[in-house]
Parts: C-alpha cells; structure tokens; sequence
C-alpha cells in the first residue's frame, strides 16, 4: 500500500523530462484552435449544428474538407487538404443540415442532387433543397439524407475529392466536425470549459476515500470549488470496490453511489466532471498494457467500463469518461519513457474497447465526450504512438510536470519561475497540437502542477502561480484544457500539490487559484 502522504504518481516520478531531446516547436502560424463536434451531436438530427464556423476534418488523412483552388464560384469542387487555417477550409454546420463556406457564402451540395454513389460533392448557392442537408453522426459520419449516403473521401492525399457513398462506417468517412469560438477555446462544448481542478487522493486512495489522508468530499467543497473552477476532474479507484471477481468483476452497488452522490453536487453547480479509473492501472496492479498481460487486462478493463457506462448514462453532457490513468507495466516498467512497442498495440486496443463498450450502451453514452489516454499518459513517445479510435466526441488526455526539477523537490530543486525553462512544457504543448489539436482532437492536460516548497523564509506557490499560468495561458491558445493537480496536501515541502484544505474548506494557495482562473478565461 501507498504511504498515505504520497500520491502514488507524483513520488514514483522520474526526472525524465530533462533526459528528453525535446522537439523543436511547431510553427504556431499554420495551428488553428481545434476541437471535436460538440457533445451536443446527436445522430441524424439538426440539433448536430453548430453555430460558428470551424473545419471539418477526415480522421483517416487528418486533412481538411476545402475549396478546391480556394475557388468561390458554384461548381467548385470540394477536397480534403492539409489544414491551414484559411478560409476555404472554414466550416459551418447550420441548423437546417446545412454545411456552410462563409468565405464564398455558397454550401456543400451533392451535385445535381444526385443520389448515386460516386457523385461529387461542390460548392452551390445555399437552396434549402435535399442536396444540402446533412446529418452528424455520433461516428464521425456525414450523411445525406436524400440518398441515403455518406460524404466519403476518395482517397488520403492532398486534393482527394469529396463524394457520396454507401455508409460504412470506414475511416474515410468518418468526419470530425469543428465549430471556433470567439476566445479560441474551441467549439461550443469545449468553449464552456475554462479551469480544471482534481479530486486527487480521495476517490483514487487504493484503500478507501478518506485512507490518504483526505476527509470526506463534502457538498461545500464542491461548492467552493464551482467559484474558480467548472472542470472538475474525478480519479477514481475501483479494484477494491469489487463484489466479485472474473468474469463479472462486479462494483459494489454503494460505492457507485457514493460516487454519483458527488459527480451530482459538480453537475448542479454546472460544472463538468471527468470520472476515470486510475491506480487499478500501474505499479502491479491488474490494468498492465503489456501483450503479455492482456489475456486478463482486458476482460476486467470491459466488464468494468461496461459496468460504469451503463450506471452512469443518465447523466447528461456534463459528464466525460476517461479511460485510464497513466497506463503503466508492472512497477511502472518505462512510463516516463512513453513505452516500448510491447505497450502500444495493447494501449490502442484497450482505447478502442472501452470507446466500443461505452458507445454501445447507447442513449447519452452515444454522443458523451469519451477521453482516450496514451501509454503513462506521456506527452511525447507514448503521445506520438496513440492511435485515436474513429468517431465523434473524442479527446486525449496527456499529463506534464516538465520540468520535474521545479514541479517536484528533487536536486537541483528549482525554486522560481523566470521563464528560462518555458521550453520544456511548451514541448508537451507544441506535440499535442501537431498530434491532435491540429488534426481537430482535443486535448486536455488532465494533470499538471507542481509542490510548494521552502522559499526565503516562506514558499515559492508566487512562482508556482506563474510556472501553472504559463502552462495554461501556452495551452490555451492551441484550445488545449488545463486541469490542475490538487492531492489535498498544503504543506510545504515535497508532494504538497493542495490548493484547498479540505477540512476547514477554504482555500489555501488563493494566490495560485485566482491566477489559473484568470489564465483559463
């Protein structure tokens, strides 16, 4: 068992950052603010629209839907192509199904509104009629009612044309629908989300809520939290709420509803709540995404998602599921190093799976924002080999405290904030967007932070206010969320990530928590 004064992650962490060669950063020009359909979609209907414009992007090639040559005049064809931010490739999904291109104030028409598979797709003046009306999927699919058919790429390379099909549900046509925000924070679901907090070793603590050292969440906790923070992220433990093992692996009927106890008091203050599993994934544990483990990872990392999706589907948009932690082989074999190629065909399978399990629970669970998560949830080698499953309202959860020299109190122990070091996390920052934000993914940093340490007589939380702003403001402008860690501990010293005490519930680091409110927007 993990000493009660020590979030298992943060005091297993490694300096590996500063072993890294970092990247150099992606040219920010070319980046446009990226996020996946709203969470609002739902299949087959109007109420899929969006009300301003973003891209629409082909999750086969990661290139946009665009006006071929730029071109404005009826008959244009439309293509996919490297997304560049341009006004050809802007997008708006209106409420009568229509698609329009405000630069040439002209729709996506089938043309001539034919019905057959392989007719082209075009630019036309906006008419209202059959040939413009399309409907979102919770797939990923764009399908024209008229015909019955999908909007499908006829290829993956640059200028590839744009047709109907029959739906089959391929990667060609499978669509992630955009929709920009006045502050660049995405479309109108992520648009909502501004600064994220953690619930941290209290739900997660392997050997109950309050084993770690934590009280009780209570509903004024939440409440407070509500006023600096409406994302409010959940870990939660789960293996030692079991009623029975394989095959069923059942969860206790009453720790479901503790947990939903508190997931309500969030949503009635309007936040949103991202529940995940966490420790039952790392160190020794049963969730090891090696080849060799996946013969009972898998069947229990089912039954479990299964279970979750099925108890929580009443809950409306607010909710996201994430599908795990920081995924890890036993003793946390390589995690800081992002994995080796025995953990990522495994991670991208257990990715899928629990996408497959809870999409086919259906009702909300159809279009809820699901989280997938890379091997150690790494920004870096586990990011670049995650494969993010096909379809509507999906995102990626990555973690960063680079550098772990300042985040943490190991030597040198960096004491301020000067900005010499704004590299490091900005390399985090710069590969998530060439990965997925750029590619219309969204992003959410489901933990960053770094402990309060001794500073001249007193602690350094004035250069841990400018190290968290800095992460939140650099992320921002990509339409990447921030969600801050929070143990519970608010002492000084090591693993002292608290910005709340909990027990006199009044916050202890308000200093840090007005300037990330104020960062998020």
């Amino acid at each position: 068992m993990q000493s009660p004064h020590q979030h298992p992650d943060r005091h297993r962490r490694r300096p590996w950052y500063l072993r890294r060669v970092w990247r150099t950063a992606v040219a920010l020009a070319a980046a446009t603010v990226l996020s996946i359909a709203t969470a609002s979609l739902v299949s087959g209907t109007a109420s899929a629209a969006t009300n301003t414009p973003g891209t629409i992007v082909g999750q086969q090639s990661g290139r946009c839907v665009d006006s071929q040559g730029a071109g404005t005049a009826n008959g244009t064809p439309v293509q996919i192509y490297d997304c560049n931010g341009t006004g050809a490739q802007q997008w708006q999904v209106r409420a009568d199904g229509s698609i329009l291109n405000p630069g040439s104030g002209r729709c996506v028409d089938v043309t001539a509104a034919g019905t057959a598979n392989g007719t082209r797709v075009q630019l036309y003046d906006c008419n209202g009629t059959a040939a413009q009306r399309w409907t979102v999927g919770a797939n990923g699919a764009l399908t024209n009612p008229n015909s019955g058919r999908c909007l499908d790429a006829n290829g993956s390379a640059n200028s590839s044309y744009l047709q109907i099909w029959d739906c089959a549900g391929t990667a060609n046509q499978s669509w992630t629908v955009n929709g920009s925000s006045d502050t660049g924070g995405g479309n109108s679901f992520w648009s909502q989300i501004h600064a994220g907090w953690n619930l941290g070793n209290s739900f997660d603590a392997t050997c109950g809520e309050t084993c770690w050292g934590n009280p009780a969440t209570t509903k004024p906790m939440i409440d407070l939290i509500a006023t600096k923070f409406n994302y409010i992220r959940i870990p939660v433990t789960w293996s030692g709420h079991m009623t029975s093992g394989a095959p069923n692996y059942t969860v206790d009927p009453s720790y479901f509803a503790r947990l939903k106890q508190v997931v309500d008091w969030a949503i009635s203050d309007n936040m949103f709540v991202d529940i995940n599993i966490h420790h039952d994934g790392g160190g020794d544990s049963w969730l090891i995404p090696s080849t060799g483990a996946m013969s009972r990872t898998e069947p229990e990392f089912v039954a479990l998602w299964k279970q979750i999706a099925n108890y929580f589907n009443g809950e409306g948009n607010h909710l996201l599921f994430e599908a795990m932690n920081e995924p890890q082989d036993a003793n946390g074999g390589n995690r800081y190093g992002g994995g080796t190629s025995d953990n990522w065909g495994p991670i991208n399978t257990l990715n899928q799976d629990f996408v497959n399990v809870v999409r086919a629970t259906g009702g909300n669970n159809s279009s809820r924002w699901l989280i997938v998560v890379p091997y150690g949830a790494n920004a870096q080698t586990g990011a670049d080999n995650l494969t993010v499953p096909a379809g509507a309202n999906i995102a990626v959860s990555l973690h960063t405290y680079n550098p772990w020299a300042f985040a943490s109190t190991t030597a040198p122990n960096y004491l301020t904030w000067d900005g010499s070091m704004n590299y490091l996390p900005d390399g985090d920052v710069n590969n998530a967007n060439r990965l997925f934000t750029s590619r219309g993914i969204p992003v959410t940093w489901t933990e960053f932070g770094a402990t309060v340490k001794p500073y001249n007589g007193g602690d350094n939380s004035a250069e841990v206010a400018k190290f968290e702003t800095h992460i939140t403001t650099y992320a921002k402008q990509f339409g990447q969320k921030t969600v801050v860690w929070d143990n519970g501990y608010t002492g000084v010293g090591d693993d002292q990530f608290g910005l709340l005490n909990r027990t006199t519930v009044q916050w202890q680091r308000p200093n840090i928590v007005n300037a990330l409110q104020a960062a998020a927007g």
